[in-house]
């Protein structure tokens, strides 16, 4: 582990994460200091590997460093990986994005563009030792859904989308497929010493309360599930609209929490940003649910779970943004740009009795 994430971690009261013995899977997650990469080194990166000019404009980015590159035509995205992110878990970003472009060209998603020399994945040296990987894809035209705010076809069309995307991607194998990551959330009873190190008050009471109710409720169900790649990250900035049609929601961006996880997951990730500004925190979540469903047809066992992991989504938002925050305080803003919706969705949602909620999703069945 980086020393400098070392030192952050031990000054976490509380949490057990200091420890040698601790849970590696925290370790990629807190130890990701971004590549340090200029403006002016992408660009001379970007000439000599891949022969393009353009101007490289930084983008804000949690782990990796990203450029939006502009050029005469459509313009690209340069990324260089965190350091601390193994590659093949880079790799199985990339490969995920090629099995697309050739098995669900309708989808609008970023493309890999191979280098000059047939590569789509370009190791780099860092001035401080450290190695990366620079990758190239084409820029998606669009307005990031968290601009615009959802309107009253939305949460339908992200159901479609997330559907259609899920089953593009049904039949993806990759030995990286099954790496661990916190943001997974089959995952969520490992958040435990995170929120023990947060102060004592209802919240984290309540937190505490919902992991307990997910480890004996959901865990023992999730090997009897489907089981598949999902993108897990249907974020509303992470997905794109129409700027000319703000209700026409049009593509999606980010494969970088890809993991082989439940196919539920993935429906309940999408599914816990819909909550923050609704009236009826259910009711846009049955709207997608229903639309899901009519392209890839969801079961009772995968149902029934899904009100504690869209809990387990949002837990996990709340504490993993207000961890890192504290540790990389320099790029809090960004970090924690989806805490607040969903501490709201979790004061909101949570609160609504489990049986009710479970039997509105069950009856989507009907």
């Amino acid at each position: 582990m980086h020393p400098a994430a070392e030192a952050r971690m031990s000054h976490i009261p509380g949490s057990e994460i200091s420890s040698p013995d601790a849970d590696p899977i925290f370790r990629v997650l807190l130890d990701s200091t971004p590549p340090a990469v200029t403006g002016d080194e992408a660009r001379a990166l970007l000439a000599l590997h891949w022969g393009v000019e353009g101007a490289a404009e930084s983008l804000p980015c949690e782990r990796d460093t990203t450029f939006r590159i502009r050029t005469d035509g459509p313009g690209y995205t340069l990324k260089f990986a965190n350091p601390a992110e193994p590659a093949s878990g880079t790799n199985l970003q990339t490969e995920a994005l090629l099995w697309l472009e050739r098995r669900a060209p309708d989808l609008r998603v970023p493309h890999v563009v191979a280098a000059r020399d047939g590569r789509h994945e370009v190791p780099v040296r860092l001035p401080d030792g450290r190695t990366t990987v620079a990758r190239l894809l084409s820029w998606v035209e669009g307005t990031p859904l968290a601009h615009v705010g959802a309107g009253p076809q939305t949460a339908a069309q992200i159901g479609d989308l997330a559907a259609r995307l899920g089953l593009a991607l049904r039949d993806l194998r990759h030995e990286a497929a099954a790496h661990e990551i916190l943001w997974d959330i089959r995952h969520a009873a490992r958040l435990l010493p995170l929120v023990e190190a947060l102060p004592d008050t209802p919240l984290r009471a309540r937190l505490q309360a919902e992991l307990d109710r997910f480890e004996t409720r959901v865990l023992p169900c999730l090997r009897g599930l489907r089981w598949q790649v999902v993108h897990n990250d249907m974020n509303h900035h992470n997905l794109l609209v129409d700027p000319a049609d703000p209700g026409r929601v049009t593509g999606v961006l980010d494969f970088g929490d890809m993991v082989k996880t439940p196919l539920i997951v993935d429906v309940a990730v999408a599914a816990s940003y819909l909550i923050h500004g609704a009236p009826d925190p259910v009711a846009p979540i049955l709207r997608m649910v229903e639309a899901y469903h009519r392209v890839v047809p969801l079961r009772r066992s995968e149902l029934v779970l899904l009100r504690d992991l869209i809990v387990a989504r949002l837990m996990t938002s709340v504490v993993i943004s207000r961890t890192r925050a504290r540790l990389y305080s320099q790029n809090a803003a960004y970090i924690l740009r989806n805490h607040d919706a969903a501490l709201d969705g979790l004061a909101r949602f949570a609160a609504l009795p489990p049986g009710a909620v479970t039997e509105a999703f069950v009856h989507v069945l009907r």
